[in-house]
């Protein structure tokens, strides 16, 4: 063989090897089967370069999820089970996970929430549902985040985010009174998870970031409508589209001298 062509195909070779021994960031969002979690899944797969694993409760009966896998290969898009209240189907998702990735998982993202009392007032507040609501917000994603664990130390990427909201801030409680009472409190305990595990983890490398996705369009964020344009019409609602836009730019860019910060869907930072 001519020393050129030989050279040549050897260049081609190794190219070719590279591109196939480069392994793409893997990411598993909570939640998905609508809303800002679908449309995070949907974001994610307009790179070329991403590992998607969809999970949710029901995924037989999200019609989103099932446009994707009609549009995405397994090798770019996983469906995964997930019930976030159930240790059980917690298990099956570690042990699912862990078969689609056997290097370990680099982005997990807990999208799954309720929101059962938008405009309750304290003396109003039903206990059964609040308390529905704090385990959603402390014990779940405490059993999601540890049972995961292995998986994100195993991973490259090393992230954990909490889609929470603003209106878990201590700090800006007093600006909008009256509105989420309820859940306010629950993701102010959500945050507050997000906060010591963030300080523990960083220490191994991982980093645990608080998002808030702003105002927008699903199931959680309607029933507030009229109460927004009556004391906060300053605050525009948005698509689910446009917040998982800002959302993924967020997470993609989020660095571990960052960890436990708590940021917007526009890469500002938020008070606790």
């Amino acid at each position: 063989m001519h020393p050129k062509v030989s050279s040549l195909l050897n260049k081609l070779l190794t190219k070719f090897s590279s591109k196939q021994k480069k392994v793409m960031p893997s990411y598993l969002i909570t939640g998905a089967s609508r809303g800002i979690g679908l449309s995070i899944v949907e974001e994610l797969l307009k790179q070329d370069d991403t590992f998607v694993i969809a999970t949710a409760r029901n995924i037989a009966g999200s019609s989103g999820l099932e446009a994707l896998t009609a549009k995405f290969s397994k090798d770019r898009l996983a469906l995964v089970p997930l019930d976030v209240s159930s240790q059980e189907s917690i298990d099956a998702a570690v042990k699912a996970t862990g078969d689609l990735l056997p290097k370990g998982l680099d982005n997990l993202i807990l999208n799954a929430g309720v929101h059962h009392q938008p405009l309750c007032s304290f003396d109003d507040i039903d206990f059964d549902k609040l308390a529905d609501e704090l385990k959603f917000n402390t014990e779940y994603p405490i059993r999601t985040v540890r049972s995961f664990l292995p998986l994100i130390r195993a991973g490259e990427g090393k992230k954990i985010v909490f889609m929470t909201s603003e209106l878990g801030s201590v700090e800006m409680a007093g600006i909008l009174p009256g509105l989420t009472n309820a859940y306010s409190i629950a993701k102010a305990a959500f945050n507050m998870v997000a906060r010591k595990y963030g300080g523990l983890l960083k220490f191994e490398g991982i980093n645990v970031v608080a998002l808030h996705p702003g105002w927008v369009k699903t199931e959680i964020g309607s029933g507030i409508e009229g109460w927004m344009a009556t004391y906060a019409p300053q605050i525009k609602q948005m698509t689910p589209e446009e917040s998982a836009a800002g959302c993924v730019k967020v997470i993609q860019a989020a660095k571990l001298e960052d960890a436990t910060s708590f940021w917007n869907d526009k890469g500002e930072k938020k008070p606790w």
